[in-house]
């Protein structure tokens, strides 16, 4: 039996921070460029990274994560059940990651003005824009030998690397800091107060035939269970569910 993991933000920055934690893996995944609709796909994760960070400038807000985790860890050193040798890493990460992010400019100012991704992106965020008649030079990027397509795409994809680093020991952090508690959504739904959360972890069996749908902000949230359905694309759930619930 698979169980999911399904997350859901209850504010605007984790919701940032999950959106580009998924467009990073995305990215990653697409670099091989071993197909010409690959390689569509790479541009298209590409631009969508480029245009959330230029709305959302969140180095601010990761340096000040940073830190938060860095007092938190400087917290537990004191306590005597944990063990000095996992935690000095994580400490000295912390302060390395505030140091970097504090001596970096805004993370996609290089890839905006770059000659050859500007226009693409004009392009590409015009329905059916990437015609060969209309970007001439993505049908020649395209057929370039793959070594030298990897070598530029590679070189993109490092003016996220702080980005990446700090984002997976933010996130990393916060999950770290909820457990999960057996729950029980009666009639398919449940419903909480919360203080001091920024994320919902919820774990449920991918076969039991039904997903959860979060409503919810940093006071409180709502959990409806909802199955797949023919005629109204979905319906609720009108069983007694037992999930687990993890509040970080």
């Amino acid at each position: 039996m698979t169980d999911l993991i399904y997350e859901h933000p209850l504010n605007e920055k984790l919701r940032t921070y999950l959106r580009l934690e998924q467009l990073l893996t995305q990215l990653q995944q697409l670099t091989s460029l071993d197909s010409e609709w690959q390689q569509q796909a790479f541009f298209n994760v590409l631009f969508d990274l480029i245009e959330v960070l230029d709305r959302n400038d969140i180095r601010p807000d990761l340096i000040k994560d940073s830190e938060r985790c860095e007092t938190a860890l400087v917290a537990w050193a004191s306590h005597p059940s944990v063990a000095d040798d996992k935690l000095k890493p994580l400490l000295q990460q912390a302060v390395r990651l505030q140091s970097e992010l504090l001596r970096s400019n805004k993370f996609v100012g290089g890839l905006k003005d770059d000659k050859f991704l500007a226009p693409l992106r004009q392009r590409f965020a015009i329905p059916g824009g990437t015609c060969y008649f209309d970007v001439p030079q993505l049908q020649y990027w395209f057929n370039l030998p793959q070594p030298q397509r990897r070598h530029m795409a590679n070189q993109w994809c490092a003016e996220f690397a702080l980005l990446q680093q700090a984002l997976q020991f933010v996130l990393g952090f916060c999950r770290e800091k909820g457990r999960f508690n057996a729950i029980t959504a009666d009639n398919g739904f449940y419903q909480s107060n919360t203080e001091q959360h920024e994320l919902l972890r919820i774990r449920y069996p991918l076969d039991a035939g039904a997903y959860p749908t979060v409503s919810g902000n940093k006071y409180r949230f709502a959990i409806r269970f909802m199955q797949l359905c023919d005629e109204t694309g979905r319906s609720n759930s009108e069983k007694n569910i037992r999930f687990e619930l993890a509040c970080c």
